[in-house]
């Protein structure tokens, strides 16, 4: 059966006239006749009695007519929810994010993408930026919000926030008691970073920070969370930096101190250059309603 023979088929039960149901269908009699009558056939058994001055509908065509009505309206919706889709009003979006971004933008995105596009089912997963990037490559994420800045040809980043990035001493450092410091200062540590799952800068943000700032890093890699880069920290094994909402100043062992250099965590929208899903651009209107967009790299 096809949507033709039932669109006959609940038309002429509506309107018990073979007439009245063939102009409303834009056919003459025969045609839809014959439509209903393919359509008992894949049945196998009548739907409608016909009478030269009336049409009924038998017991079967009676059961048969909800169910008819539910396939069409099924289908409509179906392809109402293809072109919605293709438009970028629906649909489905893998969305990485860095943890620093789950306190800052997240929440504000997530509540603009829901009043906007209820219709777009966001699946967010937290990772840090060299697990984002590397689930961008092999097409595990549709876009990521994640630590700038992201250096490979396939992908492209429009920068979104700054969020204050504070410098994580051992609380014995010599310069833990400062009010604040100058990034040069710390250019003879050891600075720590983490991966993967975690929310302290990757090595190669680390790196562009530092060189912005005339300072040549010396980076050591720690597994596990941020929450374990801290505790190097405490341990006197080298610096960090964290991010200001991720501060905890009951950290034990740790001082975090203020840098005067305007130093910050750059989080961006990514996605690769080729990304294909039309959600995003409902993604971009939402980031850009509630930050701005500062530009595309």
């Amino acid at each position: 059966m096809d949507q033709r023979q039932l669109q006959a088929f609940v038309i002429t039960a509506q309107e018990l006239h073979f007439g009245r149901a063939a102009e409303r269908l834009n056919l003459t009699g025969p045609p839809l006749g014959r439509l209903i009558r393919t359509l008992e056939d894949r049945i196998g058994t009548p739907l409608l009695t016909r009478t030269t001055r009336r049409v009924t509908l038998t017991p079967a065509g009676q059961a048969f007519l909800p169910q008819a009505q539910a396939i069409l309206a099924q289908m409509d919706g179906a392809a109402s929810l293809a072109r919605r889709t293709a438009s970028g009003h629906a649909g489905h979006l893998r969305l990485g994010y860095l943890g620093a971004a789950s306190l800052h933008l997240l929440p504000r995105l997530w509540r603009h993408m829901t009043a906007t596009h209820p219709d777009i089912q966001i699946d967010a997963t937290e990772l840090c930026t060299p697990d984002q990037r590397q689930a961008l490559l092999s097409g595990e994420l549709d876009a990521g919000l994640m630590a700038l800045p992201v250096w490979h040809d396939r992908l492209s980043a429009r920068p979104l926030i700054r969020i204050p990035l504070l410098a994580a001493l051992p609380s014995t450092h010599p310069l833990a008691g400062r009010t604040s410091l100058h990034l040069r200062e710390l250019a003879a540590e050891e600075w720590l970073t983490c991966t993967p799952y975690a929310t302290t800068l990757p090595p190669e943000q680390v790196q562009a920070l530092c060189q912005a700032f005339g300072v040549l890093p010396r980076i050591r890699a720690v597994g596990g969370t941020e929450s374990a880069v801290v505790g190097r920290v405490a341990a006197g094994q080298g610096v960090t930096l964290v991010p200001q909402p991720l501060v905890n100043p009951r950290q034990d062992g740790v001082t975090f101190v203020p840098l005067e250099d305007g130093v910050t965590l750059d989080v961006g929208l990514v996605t690769c250059r080729d990304a294909s899903n039309p959600a995003l651009g409902a993604l971009l209107g939402s980031l850009a309603a509630v930050t701005g967009l500062m530009g595309e790299s």
